[in-house]
């Protein structure tokens, strides 16, 4: 069964937060990977980062998917 992507205003809203929060600490994670002196903690705020990118490339097509259905 395809997985429908019928969100409600409010659904859109939450993932509209999500997103914006995603990409606040997407850009957190680099700025202290790029401050950091330390090998070990400049690869677990760069590896946080590229999981951050995931989750907003994952919220963005939701979005995008839910904006084409209902045109």
């Amino acid at each position: 069964m395809p997985y429908q992507n019928d969100l409600t205003p409010k659904e859109q809203s939450y993932l509209d937060d999500s997103l914006q929060m995603e990409n606040l600490c997407l850009t957190k994670c680099a700025i202290y990977a790029d401050q950091c002196q330390r090998p070990e903690l400049k690869s677990l705020f760069s590896d946080h980062a590229k999981l951050k990118r995931q989750h907003v490339n994952e919220l963005k097509r939701l979005l995008s998917q839910s904006n084409n259905q209902m045109i």
